[in-house]
C-alpha cells in the first residue's frame, strides 16, 4: 500500500528546493575595522554578489593574486578615509581587479591602487578621486585600466608611472570622459578605440614615453584643454592602427609642449585644431597618409600659435591636406590666410604659463566667424585669451595638475617635482586631519625644467595614517593626501 506524503511536506520540500537552487545577492564587505585585510589567493565571487569596500579600508594582496566578481564593485573611498589596495611585495603586481557584470555600473572614489590593473568586461565603471601608481615592471600594452563595451567616466583621478605599460584603455564604447586628470611617464595614458563621442578634456600629461592620447577608429571626439608635455612620440595620435580611420575629431585650446610631434592626424583621419598652443616640440601639427593606401589626412588648423619649433611648425605629405588659417608662428611665415610672422608675448613661458601680455599681436588677431572670446572680442591666438578684466598673471589651474607628489602611501620621504624654472615660489606644508601643522624638513634640487622637493616629515607618523600636503603658488592654494605605509 502506497503511502501519500502530506501536501505541506510537499510544499516545504518544494520550497527548500528553490530556496537551494537560489543565487545569493548578498554583499561581500571589507571594512576599516577588519583593515588590513591580506588577500593571499585568488577572491572570485562566481554569483552576482557586490563587492564593497568602505572607506578607510585596506586590502593587501599577494603577489599575482585577483579580485574577481561576476557583480559589481564599489569602492566607497572619502577624502579624509580614502581606500588602498597595497601589494604585499612592493614593486611586484598583485594582479588585477576582474568586473564581469554586463549593464551594470561599478564606481571607485578615493582610492590608492598601487601595483594593480583593472579590467571591466562590459560593466560601467565611474572612477573619481583615484590613484594608481605603478611601480612593476609590466609589459608595454597591459593598461592600467581596461574597459570594453561599456560607458566611462574618469575624473579627479591621477597614473604615476615608470614607463611600462599604458595608462586607460577604451574600447566600443558611446560613452568616454575623461577629465580633470593627471598622467606621469605613462606611454598610451590615454587610448580610445573604436569609441563615438568621446570626450577629452582638463588633464595633465607628462614625460610620457610614447604617446599621451591615442584615437583609434573614433569618431566625434573632442579633445579640449588639456597641458601636454614631453612625450617622447605624439602628444595626440589621431588615426586608425588598422581599426579604421578617426573622424571628426575637434581639437580645441590644448597646450602641446616639447614632443617629438604635438599632433599627427593619420590613415585617413580628418579633423579640426583650433586655438592650440604649441610650444618647443619637433613638428607642431602633422597630416599624412602613412598606411600605403593612398588615402591622405585632412586638418584644418585656426587661432592656433607654435612658438620654437625644432624642425617644423607643420608637416604635410602628398596625400594629405592641411590648412592654416589665423595662425601665429615665430619660426618663419605659415602658409594660408591671414596668419602672422611675430612674437606671440607671452607671460612666462618657462613656468609653462602661455597667457598673453597685454602687447601680444596673438590679441583679437583670430577668426572673426569664429566664436568670440568671453570678454566680448574677436577672438584671440592660442590656448588662452586676454581678459581686459585681468591682468594675465594670475597662475593658471594646470601649474598645480602639473606638479608630482610621490610616493603615495610613503614611507619616510615625500617628492614633490614641478616642472618650471620661474621665479615663482611655492610653500609647502604638511597637516594631519585635524588641521596640526607637521613640522618637515624640505630640501630643494633643480634639474633643467625639473624643480624638486625633498619632504621629510620631523614627527612621528602612525602607519596608514592620512596626512595633507598643502601646497601654495601665488594666491592660489591646492591640498594633497598622502597615506603613511
Amino acid at each position: 500500500m502506497t503511502k501519500r506524503v502530506p501536501s505541506a511536506t510537499v510544499l516545504l520540500l518544494v520550497l527548500i528546493l528553490i530556496l537551494i537552487g537560489m543565487k545569493t545577492r548578498a554583499a561581500v564587505v571589507f571594512t576599516k575595522a577588519g583593515s588590513p585585510h591580506y588577500i593571499t589567493e585568488d577572491f572570485i565571487i562566481s554569483n552576482h554578489d557586490t563587492i564593497i569596500i568602505d572607506a578607510g579600508a585596506t586590502l593587501v594582496f599577494s603577489p599575482e593574486v585577483n579580485l574577481i566578481t561576476n557583480g559589481v564593485i564599489m569602492i566607497n573611498g572619502t577624502a579624509d578615509e580614502p581606500v588602498s589596495l597595497l601589494p604585499a611585495v612592493e614593486g611586484t603586481g598583485w594582479g588585477q581587479i576582474q568586473i564581469n557584470r554586463p549593464n551594470r555600473t561599478s564606481y571607485i572614489r578615493y582610492t590608492n591602487i598601487v601595483d594593480g590593473t583593472i579590467f571591466s568586461q562590459s560593466c560601467n565603471m565611474i572612477l573619481d578621486q583615484a590613484t594608481s601608481i605603478n611601480n612593476q615592471n609590466i609589459s608595454w600594452m597591459v593598461p592600467i585600466m581596461f574597459v570594453r563595451d561599456a560607458s566611462v567616466d574618469i575624473r579627479n583621478s591621477s597614473i604615476y608611472g615608470s614607463e611600462h605599460g599604458e595608462g586607460f584603455q577604451m574600447l566600443n564604447s558611446e560613452t568616454v570622459v575623461v577629465k580633470d586628470c593627471y598622467f606621469s611617464r605613462i606611454g598610451d595614458a590615454v587610448e580610445l578605440t573604436n569609441v563615438n563621442g568621446g570626450h577629452i578634456g582638463h588633464n595633465v600629461f607628462e614625460n610620457t614615453p610614447d604617446d599621451a592620447i591615442d584615437l583609434n577608429n573614433c569618431s566625434n571626439t573632442l579633445i579640449d584643454s588639456n597641458l601636454i608635455v614631453n612625450a617622447r612620440d605624439r602628444g595626440m595620435e589621431l588615426g586608425s592602427e588598422n581599426n579604421g580611420n578617426s573622424e571628426n575629431i575637434t581639437v580645441r585650446r590644448n597646450v602641446v609642449i616639447g614632443c617629438k610631434e604635438g599632433i599627427i592626424f593619420k590613415e585617413n583621419s580628418y579633423g579640426q585644431a583650433i586655438n592650440n598652443t604649441f610650444y618647443a616640440n619637433n613638428t607642431g601639427i602633422s597630416c599624412i597618409e602613412n598606411n600605403g593606401g593612398k588615402r591622405g589626412s585632412s586638418v584644418q588648423i585656426q587661432n592656433c600659435v607654435f612658438s620654437a619649433s625644432v624642425e617644423n611648425d607643420v608637416f604635410v605629405d602628398a596625400n594629405s591636406t592641411l590648412i592654416t588659417d589665423y595662425c601665429l608662428s615665430d619660426s618663419g611665415p605659415l602658409a594660408g590666410s591671414h596668419n602672422l610672422f611675430d612674437d606671440p608675448l607671452f607671460v612666462d613661458p618657462s613656468a609653462y604659463d602661455f597667457h598673453l601680455q597685454k602687447d601680444s599681436p596673438c590679441i583679437n588677431a583670430g577668426n572673426p566667424d569664429l566664436p568670440w572670446d568671453p570678454d566680448h572680442t574677436v577672438s584671440d591666438l592660442g590656448a588662452f585669451f586676454f581678459n581686459t578684466d585681468t591682468t594675465g598673471s594670475s597662475v593658471p589651474d594646470y601649474i598645480f595638475k602639473s606638479i608630482s607628489l610621490f610616493p603615495n602611501p610613503f614611507s619616510q620621504v615625500i617628492t614633490l617635482q614641478w616642472p618650471t624654472t620661474s621665479s615663482r615660489e611655492i610653500t609647502i606644508e604638511l597637516f594631519d586631519l585635524h588641521g596640526v601643522n607637521i613640522p618637515a624638513t624640505i630640501t630643494r634640487t633643480q634639474s633643467g625644467l625639473l624643480r624638486s622637493y625633498q619632504i621629510v616629515p620631523q614627527n612621528r607618523i602612525m602607519p596608514k595614517t592620512t596626512i595633507i600636503c598643502r601646497i601654495t603658488i601665488g594666491n592660489k592654494t591646492q591640498s594633497r593626501l598622502l597615506i603613511h605605509r
